[in-house]
């Protein structure tokens, strides 16, 4: 029993391996397995689990440099941190913006790695996906369970502010349809690994859909529901069983709807026709950014700055009626955000970045590398970086790890990096 144990736990975290230091590499197995789930634990663990792993990489890199033989231009990398650099030192507060640059260079190790280990050995990758889809699972009944007797499995209650919003295991952060909407194309790999040629990941989905949709949060609903749409169309080959579906998708959706008036209520409130949308919160969040990008034109004013920067004085005259909503922790989209808080360098270095990612989507249509499910990239690049939407921070701890686990996916699929030795 015990010898079966060991073999299962050998094989599990990869214990066996032709790397020097080998334990090094089976503890960021584990690390980038109990990263997913220190997200419904907490930001804090989420980040100790994340630094751990740089650190470990880092040192794992250097044991095994030519072993790994990841074709990496480096230089990108030390452009990326002399900018970084000088947007703290021109910032108004050097710390605040240094630390957040920290954690940016957190992600972009953590993404490196990831992608290695995963392209290692695709049984990692495949029981992540598993674990991504046992957590969605758990999350979504503690939901559930809150939606029809008022409390999770925690004893969390459902919210009373904002039409009685869900929060499922995260307390008292109305996170969950985000969460859930976020994990929910990563998650259906799990279907279409362990199930060819049926279609549950299409009733998953479905399922997905309507239970973002109780949350009541509008954004997470929005995206979720265009890009089920995409899904929809690449995933079903027969153009009338695809016409078929999305009729079904559609009705479901429109009779939820009014089974649960209180996310339509939501979804009025933000998109009110009676007065422009620049007069309403989310308006004066966007124009406070540009109005800070126009005094920060090449840097910005430092990374997640915007909480300190729109109280200033010259932007109490932005043209909008919700000129005293306009601060916040951020601007609730990520472009805006860039854009604000790096300049024109770093907003126009990320749009460059984003291109050569779809385009390296479009071209892995014409390899043979179909049974990757390459649509799945296709949804969450959709999902992740569609520009007209409200969002959280992208430089956030808990919110970057999810655009990073796209990313992760995206290149697995595309085979965005190349190594030496294949």
């Amino acid at each position: 029993m015990f010898k079966s144990l060991g073999l299962i736990i050998s094989d599990l975290f990869i214990l066996k391996n032709k790397f020097n230091y080998p334990y090094l590499l089976s503890t960021l197995v584990f690390l980038i397995y109990f990263s997913i789930l220190s997200t419904v634990i907490g930001t804090f663990v989420l980040n100790m689990s994340l630094v751990l792993f740089c650190i470990i990489f880092l040192i794992f890199y250097a044991k095994n440099k030519k072993e790994i033989g990841i074709s990496l231009n480096f230089k990108i990398f030390y452009l990326l941190i002399i900018f970084l650099s000088i947007n703290s030192v021109f910032s108004d507060h050097f710390l605040h913006t240094a630390k957040s640059s920290l954690n940016l260079i957190k992600n972009v190790i953590f993404l490196i790695g990831c992608y290695f280990i995963f392209k290692m050995d695709k049984k990692i990758f495949h029981r992540f996906i598993t674990l991504v889809f046992i957590i969605f699972a758990f999350t979504a009944f503690d939901t559930i369970l809150q939606y029809i007797i008022g409390r999770d499995i925690f004893g969390y209650p459902q919210s009373e502010l904002h039409y009685g919003r869900l929060s499922g295991p995260f307390g008292d952060e109305l996170i969950v349809g985000s969460f859930l909407s976020k994990i929910t194309f990563i998650s259906i790999l799990y279907f279409l690994i362990n199930f060819k040629n049926k279609y549950y990941d299409l009733f998953f989905l479905i399922f997905t859909v309507l239970l973002v949709l109780i949350t009541k949060e509008r954004s997470a609903s929005l995206m979720v529901i265009f890009t089920s749409i995409i899904y929809i169309i690449f995933r079903i080959e027969n153009f009338k069983l695809k016409i078929i579906v999305l009729i079904m998708t559609l009705s479901l959706i429109s009779s939820s709807l009014m089974m649960v008036p209180d996310t339509l209520k939501r979804f009025q409130f933000m998109y009110n026709t009676e007065k422009s949308f620049f007069d309403t919160q989310w308006g004066a969040h966007f124009l406070t950014s540009y109005e800070i990008f126009k005094k920060n034109p090449l840097i910005g004013s430092g990374i997640r700055t915007y909480r300190y920067e729109c109280s200033k004085d010259y932007l109490k005259k932005i043209n909008s009626k919700a000129v005293d909503l306009r601060c916040s922790t951020h601007p609730h989209n990520f472009y805006f955000e860039i854009l604000s808080e790096t300049g024109g360098i770093g907003f126009f270095s990320f749009l460059f970045f984003l291109l050569l990612v779809f385009k390296k989507i479009l071209s892995s249509l014409n390899e043979k590398i179909s049974q990757n499910k390459i649509y799945i990239s296709y949804c969450l690049f959709f999902f992740f970086f569609w520009p007209i939407k409200t969002t959280g921070s992208i430089f956030a701890s808990w919110n970057s790890y999810f655009y990073i686990l796209a990313l992760i996916v995206i290149f697995y699929q595309t085979n965005f990096i190349k190594f030496k030795n294949k």
